[in-house]
């Protein structure tokens, strides 16, 4: 897929601006996607919000030790193991994969504390720092909530340059006939005449539904309401607002407050993130709103984990943010 860049004419006159294509760029991928995707832990792979824990951390069993490229969490407490690649992404990486996973898979919950402590002795933002303040402080949740139970599931991706038509079929086949969340993601990186690099991520293996195992589908052939595309994730998630908080403009609520709204409602949200991410693209003082969706300014962040309605009266963000 081309990138292209808006070249302005020299009045300045957007509409007579012409599209300039993008060159993709010969950097060595491998080695710097790993650092990227390290540095920005927020909506790269999957539109949501990860915490990395370990990087190219050892897992042995009895055939060797294999690293994993990047080893982190979601919101949910689910464990994430990336595995990248320059060029085309070879057949044996999925197997690679699912042996990290197996051994994942194993982990207890002081075993995935002690994992993430000691990566962070190697990160400045959180050194020193215990794994639940980290996770309170990148998924936002007040300091008085429990951190969800660790390792419920695994979410596996693959990212490269190019996924083979195979990779692709195998990775399709793991996840909507045997419910596995494997993903596989296509990078492409550009660079503009001024300099400037583009980095292009395309979902190849994820949108799809996940398939109960047959045996279940055979005991329990209906399926749960599902969201409908004529109800937007940024509708639905005012609504849920809406409904706790009775429109009172001074009601606090939390991240998870509506979510437990939204996934009863709608159990395909239950995994999801896009809910939180919807509500912090659209809290005006929220401090990272950019890397989020952007929507209305709807929310007010009053404190770590706590919003209400934004009123636009009262609410003024000061001009040093």
């Amino acid at each position: 897929m081309p990138i292209f860049r808006l070249e302005k004419s020299e009045e300045d006159d957007v509409s007579k601006a012409e599209l300039v294509i993008a060159q993709e760029t010969n950097l060595e991928l491998e080695k710097h996607l790993e650092n990227w995707l390290e540095n920005s832990p927020r909506q790269t792979l999957a539109q949501e919000d990860f915490l990395w824990i370990g990087r190219q951390t050892s897992a042995t069993d009895e055939d060797g030790t294999i690293f994993s490229d990047l080893f982190g969490v979601d919101s949910k407490g689910n464990l994430v193991i990336a595995e990248l690649k320059k060029g085309r992404t070879p057949r044996d990486v999925v197997a690679q994969l699912l042996d990290y996973a197996a051994w994942a898979d194993r982990l207890s919950e002081p075993d995935i504390r002690d994992i993430a402590e000691t990566y962070f002795e190697t990160r400045d933002e959180f050194n020193g720092k215990t794994f639940d303040e980290a996770f309170k402080e990148v998924f936002d949740l007040p300091e008085t909530d429990e951190i969800p139970p660790l390792n419920g599931r695994l979410r596996l991706f693959i990212a490269a340059e190019e996924i083979p038509a195979r990779v692709a079929h195998v990775c399709r086949f793991l996840r909507t006939s045997h419910g596995m969340d494997i993903n596989c993601v296509a990078v492409s990186v550009f660079q503009t005449e001024l300099g400037e690099v583009v980095v292009s991520t395309e979902t190849i293996v994820g949108d799809e539904d996940f398939a109960a195992p047959k045996t279940q589908q055979r005991e329990h052939p209906s399926s749960p309401p599902r969201l409908q595309s004529d109800h937007p994730i940024d509708q639905v998630t005012w609504e849920a607002v809406q409904e706790f908080t009775k429109g009172d403009p001074n009601a606090t609520f939390t991240l998870i407050d509506i979510e437990k709204i939204l996934s009863e409602k709608y159990p395909d949200l239950a995994e999801s993130s896009s809910p939180r991410n919807r509500i912090r693209g659209s809290c005006v003082n929220f401090s990272t709103r950019r890397n989020y969706p952007k929507g209305e300014d709807r929310y007010w962040r009053v404190e770590k984990g706590k919003y209400r309605l934004y009123d636009p009266e009262k609410d003024k963000i000061p001009d040093s943010e």
